[in-house]
């Protein structure tokens, strides 16, 4: 009899712990990203996928992380970017074009490795959107990109 509530409440755990939906409201994925590395000049495109029930997105933070092994002073490791007004939808697309110098570009004085170059940042790309009622999605990552310097 006792092995029966052990069986029952280990299986309401399971299904209860594996029903991660983020509240059913609003979730965000990288669908594709225009290239891994990234040259002076460069833009890079980062298109996403979403669904989101109740509320329109209105906004998608950025949050670079410089996975170098020197660990230097970085600059704007988080940016938020507005999304323009769309009609309500239950799925649809997104694209970001993320700019070489103000977007992308992350230590503030990289090492040089010879008198031209100078260390190139290498970066894990995190994005959440959030809709008008200030809900917020999942967070899906892009990367490992290297922004040449």
């Amino acid at each position: 009899m006792k092995i029966k509530y052990l069986v029952a409440i280990t299986l309401l755990c399971i299904v209860f712990s594996c029903s991660k939906d983020n509240n059913g409201q609003l979730t965000l994925k990288v669908k594709s990203v225009s290239s891994d590395i990234v040259g002076p000049g460069q833009d890079l495109q980062v298109d996403f996928s979403f669904t989101e029930k109740g509320h329109v997105i209105d906004s998608i933070t950025m949050i670079k992380v410089r996975i170098n092994q020197d660990q230097l002073e970085t600059i704007r490791d988080t940016l938020s970017y507005g999304v323009p007004a769309y009609p309500k939808s239950s799925k649809g697309e997104l694209q970001l074009l993320l700019d070489y110098d103000f977007d992308l570009t992350s230590a503030v004085n990289p090492p040089p490795i010879d008198t031209v170059h100078f260390e190139s940042d290498t970066l894990i790309l995190k994005f959440v959107a959030h809709d008008v009622a200030n809900n917020h999605s999942d967070t899906p990552i892009a990367g490992p990109i290297v922004i040449l310097r």
